[in-house]
Parts: C-alpha cells; sequence; structure tokens
C-alpha cells in the first residue's frame, strides 16, 4: 500500500487546491491513500474524511509548527496548539491518540536539526524520510538517522500545489484501516519512498511562498 502522508490544500496559509481536487490527484498517480497535513489547523483533514471516497483510504493529520520546527501528526482529529516546544506537542498528540512524526529534518529554517532529534528520539514515532521538496542528500541523511535513533519511516511529497501531490508517499504493508497503518509507523515496518518534485514546480513554489511570507508581514508559518 503506498500513501501519500504530507500534503497541503487551499487551507494552509501557503498553499491551493481543493481537498477533493488533491484527492483525485493521488488516486490519478496510482497510490492507495493519502493525508491532508495543513499546516496548523485540521480543517483540510476533516473536509476530506467526509468525502468517503472509495477504495481510497484517508489518515487524519495536521502538520504542526513547535519552537523547533515542523511535526507531523496523524490519528488526530482536532487542532493542536503550535509554538510550543516538541516534547509538549508530542503529549498533546498522544493525549489525541495521534502518533508524531517529524516533518522534513534537517530543513532550513523550519525542520528539526540533530540535536532536537537527539532529544526527543524516546517520545516521537518516526521520521519523514522522503519528502518530494527536499534535496535527496536530506533525504539520505534522515533516513541513515531513522536507522541511527531507531525509529520509524514515512514519505510523502509535501504538495502544496494539486500538481505535485503524489510525487511523494509512505510504503505500508497490507493495511486496511487507519490503525493499522499508525500501528505500522510505530513497528517500524514502514518505508518512505517516491519522486524528488520537478524542478519547475519548485521555483514556482518559492516564489509563492516568498510573496506569502512578505505578505504575513515575514512571520513564518
Amino acid at each position: 500500500m503506498r500513501l501519500d502522508l504530507h500534503t497541503h490544500s487551499k487551507y494552509s496559509e501557503d498553499g491551493e487546491g481543493e481537498v477533493l481536487e488533491l484527492a483525485k490527484a493521488v488516486q490519478k498517480k496510482g497510490l492507495n491513500g493519502m493525508a491532508i497535513t495543513d499546516h496548523n489547523t485540521i480543517k483540510g483533514s476533516l473536509e476530506v474524511l467526509k468525502l468517503k471516497l472509495p477504495n481510497f483510504l484517508i489518515i487524519p493529520g495536521i502538520e504542526i509548527s513547535t519552537s523547533e520546527g515542523h511535526l507531523l501528526a496523524y490519528g488526530v482529529k482536532t487542532d493542536i496548539k503550535g509554538r510550543l516546544s516538541p516534547e509538549e506537542t508530542i503529549d498533546l498528540i498522544r493525549d489525541e491518540g495521534g502518533i508524531a512524526v517529524v516533518a522534513h529534518p534537517f530543513r532550513w529554517r523550519n525542520g528539526m536539526k540533530k540535536r532536537t532529534l537527539q532529544d526527543i528520539k524516546g517520545k516521537v514515532q518516526a521520521l519523514e524520510v522522503f519528502n518530494s521538496r527536499g534535496p535527496a542528500y536530506k533525504n539520505t541523511k534522515a533516513n541513515k538517522t531513522a536507522r541511527e535513533f531507531g525509529l520509524g519511516m514515512t514519505g510523502g511529497s509535501d504538495a502544496h500545489f494539486v500538481s505535485d501531490a503524489g510525487q511523494g508517499y509512505t510504503l505500508v504493508p497490507d493495511a486496511d484501516n487507519i490503525d493499522d497503518v499508525l500501528s505500522a509507523i510505530e513497528k517500524r515496518e514502514t518505508k518512505g519512498e517516491g519522486e524528488i518534485t520537478p524542478l519547475d514546480s519548485l521555483l514556482f513554489h518559492t516564489i509563492k511562498v516568498g510573496y506569502l511570507f512578505a505578505k504575513r508581514g515575514f512571520k513564518g508559518i
């Protein structure tokens, strides 16, 4: 089973696209399901869950900004307070019955550094080891770190536009439901794979994000 576990819809401040469009794009690329993980809001995730798409598994999720970088939460259906420490954020995720995965480790500005990963390796469940918007060497470093720390692995496109959805994915052993997927991640049975987003799409996104960043008064997400 292949699931894109990192996508953004119009509900992210730097994203575009209706949730149904994203889901159709992922299906068209032959994947079996997805998670919409908008920045600091569960709205997109709840909306796609309501669609009840046949033979397409939806994992509820959200991407949360912590004081040290971004965390992905899966299995939650409520907003998680942002700007807390990674440890506090992970505790809130667990309280909601979810699991915590470090998004795009080592990314400049919003990726957690190895020092932070060392501190939380006993609390977090996995690292995103393949991110379609990340350079190959950082994905390789994330993969190596996950193995070093004994953590699970996930992958996703980190798509902010419909055209990029489904580029990256998490390879999961046979799973029938959300609990099966979360359990597989925790048991370190999953892998992150996919293709790097094309350069022209990355450049377009960089320009768009820069514009929105300035529009927000140079405030990060």
